[in-house]
Parts: C-alpha cells; structure tokens; sequence
C-alpha cells in the first residue's frame, strides 16, 4: 500500500515538474522569441556588414581601416565625435550625479522651501525638451540675457554666438545638459534616501554626527545599491552618452558625438555608410564590454549594508 503511495506520489512530483516547465517556456516563448529577432539577428547582421564591401559584398577589413584613419586623423570627424562624447560622459558622473546627490540630500532633510525647489528642479523633466531649448538657445544669444551679465565682467559674447564656435559650442550645450540633467538622478536618489530607517539618522545625530559625514558615513552605504546602479548604467551608455545636438548645431562647429555621428551617417545618402557604422559600433562594444564588466565587478566590492 505504502509503494502504491509513494508510486502515486512520484507521478504527481513528474507530471506538477512537467507543468512548471511547460508553463515556463510558454511564458519565456515571446521574450526569448523577441531577443531572437530583434537583438541577434540584428547584431549578426550588423556584425557582417563590419566586414563586407559596400559595394561588391566581399569580406574585407577596409571599414576597420577607414574607421581607424578618420578617428586618428587631425580633425577626423569620428576623432571629435568620441572626445565630446566622453566629455558629456564625464560631465554626468562627475558633475551632474553627485550634485543630484547633494540635492536629493538637502530635500530630504527638507531644507526651507523644499517643496518649491523640488518642483523647480523636477521642471525639466516635465517641460517638452524643444521648449527648453529654445528658452536656452535664447537666454545665450549675444542679445539674451547672458550677454548683459557678461558684460557686468567685462566680457563678449561673439557675434556669431556660442554655438556657431568650435571653441564653445560643445561647452555650451554641456551647460545646457548640467542645466537639465538632475531630475532623474533626484527622482531616484530621493526614492533611495526615503527608505532609510529613521532611527539610525537619529542615532547618528546623537553620536554628533554632522550633515556631510551624515551623507557619506550613513545615507550614501545605505543607499549604495541605487548609487552603484546609476553608475552602471553610466558606464553601458559610454559610448552613447550626448546630448541635444539635432536641436542646437546639427553636428556643425564641431559638436558631433558618437551616437549623433551614427545617426547621420545612417540617415545619410553615403554609399558604405551602414558597413562603416557597423565596424565602429563592433570596435566600441569591444572596447566597452571588459569596461562594463570591470565597472560592475568593481561595485559589487563595495559591502552592501542590510537594514
């Protein structure tokens, strides 16, 4: 009697195993169906056109070759593009990130006016981005606003205007990304902060713990797993990292970056434009996928603290 149970049992443990696993490939069906077509079809061919002949489809190295000179070349377009694309990779984590960090700490502690200034700083995130760049575009035209406090130091701005200047268009619209770029490291690191226990704040403060070691001693390990996020994801947009050039120069005085460069040259009437762009993008994801990895392998390092 007993084997016929533990018999019975075992059918019962196969056919509810069967059913899990039926159960889970219908529902990864579509995911992985998706990743298939839209993801390694997509590369895979992207990683063959790297290698062919615009013209002919023949294997060849040529698009390395030809990426390899316009990036090394004095004035190489591909060159400037990965400068300025750094430059606004650096400008958002060494400068927009840990502002939006002391921001969110500040609204936190709700500092006077907090709500107001929450509002002010979630604003851009709000606002249609061609509003804001014409609001911008206007406040740094040699007859906008910047221009009068420019003169209150005894400086000019140039007739042509920022933007029109290879020596400070790309500094400008870096301004115009600092200007806009806190609303969604707020929105996070605020969500991050609100979590944290009150207790150990109020433990911390009895210890005489004061507002800057507060944040770094406390709040920062205890929100850690949002920071680290954030710089992760920082570290998968290296090479994509940018900001609106379509809107201010289209690429002119030299403001093109990686991702801006790629778009033209795919919307544009080039003949080897789509191999070139493949071998470039194929170079990047080399380069960028030891970094990523190392960046994550590197954050994991730090201990997370439990609460």
């Amino acid at each position: 009697m007993e084997a016929v149970k533990g018999l019975k049992l075992k059918t019962e443990t196969k056919k509810n195993k069967r059913k899990e696993v039926l159960f889970l490939f219908a529902m990864l069906a579509v995911p992985v169906a998706n990743w298939l077509v839209f993801w390694l079809y997509v590369n895979f061919s992207s990683i063959v056109l790297a290698f062919q002949d615009a013209r002919t489809g023949a294997f060849t190295l040529n698009n390395f070759v030809t990426f390899w000179d316009n990036l090394t070349m004095p004035g190489g377009e591909i060159g400037i593009a990965v400068r300025n694309t750094f430059l606004y990779f650096a400008t958002s984590l060494f400068i927009i990130m840990p502002i939006s960090l002391f921001i969110s700490y500040f609204l936190y502690k709700k500092i006077f006016m907090y709500k107001i200034f929450r509002v002010i700083f979630y604003l851009p995130a709000i606002i249609s981005g061609v509003a804001l760049v014409a609001v911008y575009s206007n406040f740094i035209n040699p007859s906008g606003p910047l221009s009068y406090i420019f003169k209150l130091f005894g400086k000019v701005i140039p007739p042509e205007g920022l933007l029109a200047r290879p020596e400070t268009a790309t500094n400008t619209i870096i301004g115009y990304c600092i200007w806009t770029g806190f609303s969604g490291y707020i929105l996070l690191f605020s969500g991050g902060m609100s979590r944290i226990p009150e207790e150990v704040l109020e433990s911390a403060k009895l210890d005489g713990c004061g507002s800057i070691r507060e944040l770094i001693q406390v709040i920062l390990p205890m929100m850690w797993p949002t920071v680290s996020t954030q710089i992760i994801l920082l570290f998968l947009g290296l090479f994509s990292a940018s900001g609106p050039i379509l809107l201010f120069t289209n690429g002119n005085a030299e403001t093109t970056t990686i991702s801006f460069w790629i778009f033209k040259q795919v919307y544009g009437d080039a003949l080897n434009s789509y191999n070139i762009v493949s071998a470039t993008g194929l170079v990047f994801t080399i380069i960028g996928v030891p970094i990523i990895l190392f960046v994550r392998w590197l954050m994991d390092k730090v201990a997370v603290v439990e609460y």
